[in-house]
C-alpha cells in the first residue's frame, strides 16, 4: 500500500529499509510495517542554502499559496519572488492575503497585487469572519497544497480553519511589526476532510530562486513574449539596436519597477548558476582528491 510521510522524514510504527531522506509528502510502499521504496516525486519543492547545497521543503505538491497578511504592509519584490519560487518546481502559485477583516477596503489591495503577478489567482482570507476559506477549499479539490510566506501571516491559522480544529500552533504577532514567532518549526502535512492535503510550513525570510527554475519565466511571460521580436536571438536587452522589450520599456508598455524586478531576478538566477557549478567543481575535485589517495594508499600496500 501507500502511505504519505506526513512529517519531516517521519513515518509512525514503520522502520526504514534504505537510507534515502524522505520529505513531508513522499509516497512510499510499506511492507510488513517497514519502508520498501519511496515512489518517484512528482514535484520537490526545495530551496538553495547556499555553500550547504539545497533544503527539501516538500514533495509532490500541486499548489503553492503565497501568504502575506494585511496587517502589514505588502512587498512586492518578495511577493513576486514567492512566486516565481513556486512556478521553479512546475506547482501553481495563488496568492493569498490574509486578516482582510483588519482593513477596511481589501478590494484594493487585490488591485494593487494583481498586476505585479499577471493570471496568478489572488484570494482574500479572514480567519475571524470565515471568508475566503471556502475559496482556498475549492482550490484544492482533492490536490496538495502548501503555505509559504513571512511569519505572523496566520498560515497555520488558515490551516486550522481549514481542518475546522487545532492542528497547528499559532502565536501572537507583535503589534510594532505585525511580525510573528516561527510557532510552526517543522513541515506537517494535514489531510483535509473531504480530501485533498496541506502543508504548513515555518515562516521564511527569504527564498532564492533555481538556477535552472522556469518560475521567471512564467512570472514575466510579457517579458520573455517582447523577446521574441527583437532583432537579434541573444539579445541581452541592453544595448542591442533593435530590442523590442527596449522599446516596450521606454514606452510604458512594460513598467519600470517590472523591468527592474525581471533584471533583479535574472541576475540573481545567473549567480545561483555560477554558485551551483562552484559546488559541482568542488565536490568532483574532493572525489578526485579521495579517488587518487585510495589509489595511492593500494600502491603502497597501505589498503
Amino acid at each position: 500500500m501507500k502511505v504519505l510521510v506526513a512529517g519531516d522524514g517521519f513515518v509512525q510504527h514503520v522502520t526504514f529499509s534504505r537510507s534515502r531522506p524522505l520529505a513531508v509528502g513522499d509516497w512510499v510502499l510499506i511492507d510488513n510495517e517497514t519502508v520498501t521504496a519511496v515512489l518517484e516525486r512528482e514535484t520537490i519543492l526545495v530551496r538553495d542554502t547556499g555553500e550547504f547545497g539545497t533544503q527539501v521543503i516538500g514533495a509532490n505538491i500541486d499548489l503553492v499559496f503565497v501568504m502575506f497578511g494585511a496587517d502589514r504592509p505588502l512587498k512586492q519584490r518578495k511577493l513576486m519572488r514567492f512566486v516565481a519560487f513556486a512556478g521553479d518546481i512546475g506547482a501553481t502559485p495563488i496568492v493569498i492575503i490574509s486578516k482582510t477583516d483588519l482593513v477596511e477596503n481589501p478590494s484594493a489591495l487585490v488591485e494593487m497585487v494583481e498586476p505585479w503577478v499577471p493570471g496568478v489567482a489572488v484570494v482574500l482570507t479572514s480567519v475571524e469572519d470565515g471568508s475566503g476559506i471556502a475559496d482556498v477549499f475549492d482550490a484544492l479539490n482533492g490536490r496538495t497544497g502548501t503555505f509559504i510566506g513571512e511569519s505572523g501571516a496566520g498560515k497555520s491559522s488558515l490551516v486550522n480553519a481549514l481542518m475546522d480544529e487545532e492542528v497547528a500552533w499559532t502565536g501572537e504577532v507583535r503589534e510594532t511589526d505585525a511580525k510573528g514567532r516561527h510557532t510552526t518549526s517543522a513541515r506537517e502535512l494535514h489531510l483535509l476532510p473531504g480530501g485533498g492535503a496541506v502543508i504548513d510550513n515555518p515562516g521564511v525570510r527569504s527564498l532564492g530562486l533555481h538556477a535552472d527554475g522556469e518560475g521567471v519565466e512564467g512570472l514575466f511571460f510579457d517579458i520573455e513574449q517582447w523577446s521574441l521580436e527583437c532583432r537579434f536571438r541573444d539579445c541581452s536587452h541592453a544595448t542591442e539596436p533593435g530590442c523590442r522589450v527596449r522599446a516596450a520599456v521606454d514606452t510604458g508598455e512594460i513598467t519600470d519597477d517590472r523591468w527592474t524586478a525581471y533584471l533583479h531576478f535574472v541576475d540573481e538566477q545567473n549567480s545561483a548558476a555560477t554558485r551551483l557549478a562552484d559546488r559541482d567543481r568542488r565536490s568532483t575535485a574532493r572525489k578526485e582528491a579521495a579517488a587518487a589517495q585510495r589509489a595511492r594508499d593500494q600502491r603502497d600496500g597501505i589498503i
